[in-house]
């Protein structure tokens, strides 16, 4: 007897605690209308907002690069290293002469870097046609490049 007493109550209370949390009535959903009006912002900044930002934006206008990719075609330091780099940058620009190519020197080492790429998936390209004729080459990420042309920039 109590057992049976026991699982009605149980029933009578699930059944309570599920509709405590509908929010019908009659069977429809009770959807209240929201209220479709223009409103208005007002932004009150601080004056010296504005020259932060001119400076920001001459800032970005005067430097002409980025942060991107390149890849090195050679690496050497002695004597001949700085003949060896001018060569290798030589045999570069003669299959790709649009490629921008550089020659750089960080005692004691001469380096040669052709291209500027934003990443390093569109170096691979370049990279993956270059690895016959320099097998040392690498794609190596530098803080800045110059600013590569975007696709249709003439």
């Amino acid at each position: 007897m109590f057992r049976v007493f026991l699982i009605l109550s149980f029933l009578l209370l699930f059944e309570l605690s599920g509709s405590a949390q509908s929010n019908r009535t009659n069977g429809k959903q009770n959807i209240k209308p929201v209220a479709t009006q223009a409103g208005s912002l007002n932004i009150h900044q601080d004056e010296s907002f504005e020259e932060v930002l001119e400076r920001y934006k001459n800032q970005n206008l005067e430097n002409n690069d980025m942060p991107g990719y390149r890849i090195q075609i050679f690496f050497g330091s002695g004597r001949e290293a700085r003949e060896k780099a001018y060569e290798a940058k030589a045999l570069f620009i003669s299959d790709f002469p649009l490629v921008p190519a550089y020659v750089l020197y960080e005692a004691p080492y001469f380096k040669v870097r052709v291209g500027d790429y934003r990443t390093k998936r569109e170096a691979t390209s370049l990279f993956n046609q270059l690895r016959r004729k320099f097998p040392d080459a690498y794609i190596t990420p530098l803080s800045r490049i110059n600013l590569p042309p975007l696709e249709g920039d003439s």
